[in-house]
């Protein structure tokens, strides 16, 4: 699967050549984010086409434990993978790694909403909750080693985005409170806390042209802020960030207003990689400076050429919208992507 997946990135790469050789520049759509509906965050398999699309959560419990979950599908003319990753951490100290792969013919998944089945057993579920006007999903996930039981409620308005390579971003849960139950060895716990849920669809080969991408949140009381920062090259960059406020809607900064640095280089798996991270914004009604300190670092190899690091980071910051202040200072988790 991995040696197919690596002909349909070199044809594709091919295909973006000219006739002397030359790299032809890719259509680079202005973006601009959207609200979210359930139907965004169903399956959007693209038939024979090959696709990569995936469910992401994450969740810091008040217990000193954090996780990780989702599901990957990679589909190859009509020939595929659909995996399943849970990481639990306690005091951002690996715990447990499980890692489950299936057939494609074992997923099955709606195309109007966000329920998704493997081999039977229902591992998302999310819903519209009218009265309250929020999303809610339970997500549960069982291997021979632990489970995860977790419901998942909102508490900001969700919104999506597509990127420059045509692929979709949509954070429906920009921030949720999280409840539920973890077994580990037979031991059930119940768990609270706060949790994050994106969702990745239409990704081609086109992705893999860039270098790679940060990502991660930062909260304070009432506000969230989720960025990003697209490496489209070794040296240029694309800056993205949204403010959610709690209970409340969400605001775009402008990526000519955000400044994104890293510091403390050092090599981690034959690849330097940063241990500190500071991002900061000026606008007319935002002024946000947040600095990231590494924890702890988790590394994995994904399809056999994704170098992909998870950081649990301290945050420490200010964040300003319209003349209030709040301070950030807290956990959380970040990522860091790298494609070569």
């Amino acid at each position: 699967m991995i040696s197919v997946l690596s002909v349909v990135l070199f044809c594709t790469i091919l295909s973006s050549l000219s006739a002397n050789g030359s790299l032809l520049t890719l259509h680079h759509q202005t973006s601009s984010i959207d609200d979210i509906t359930l139907h965004d965050d169903a399956f959007h398999g693209r038939g024979n086409l090959p696709f990569i699309e995936w469910w992401y959560f994450d969740a810091k419990l008040d217990n000193g434990y954090s996780l990780v979950l989702g599901v990957q599908v990679l589909n190859i003319f009509a020939r595929g993978i659909v995996t399943t990753r849970l990481t639990l951490y306690d005091k951002e100290s690996v715990l447990l790694k499980n890692y489950e792969k299936y057939f494609l013919r074992d997923l099955s998944a709606s195309s109007d909403i966000p329920s998704v089945y493997i081999e039977g057993n229902q591992v998302i579920l999310g819903s519209y909750d009218a009265v309250n006007d929020r999303f809610v999903y339970n997500v549960n996930i069982q291997n021979p080693e632990s489970s995860v039981s977790l419901q998942f409620v909102g508490c900001t308005k969700g919104w999506k985005r597509q990127q420059q390579t045509g692929d979709w971003w949509a954070v429906i849960l920009p921030r949720a409170n999280v409840t539920g139950t973890i077994t580990i060895n037979n031991t059930t716990m119940n768990v609270n806390g706060t949790g994050y849920h994106d969702h990745n669809w239409g990704i081609g080969a086109r992705v893999a042209m860039h270098f790679g991408w940060f990502w991660g949140t930062c909260s304070s009381t009432n506000y969230t802020v989720t960025w990003a920062e697209i490496q489209t090259t070794r040296l240029t960059q694309i800056p993205i960030m949204v403010l959610n406020t709690k209970n409340g809607g969400y605001l775009e900064i402008p990526s000519d207003t955000i400044w994104f640095s890293t510091e403390n280089i050092s090599f981690d798996h034959f690849r330097r990689v940063p241990w500190f991270f500071s991002i900061e914004t000026v606008t007319e009604h935002v002024f946000l400076i947040i600095d990231m300190e590494v924890i702890s670092v988790d590394h994995t190899d994904m399809f056999g050429f994704i170098k992909y690091w998870r950081y649990h980071v301290r945050c420490s910051g200010t964040i300003v919208v319209d003349g209030h202040m709040e301070t950030v200072d807290g956990i959380s988790i970040m990522e860091y992507l790298r494609f070569r």
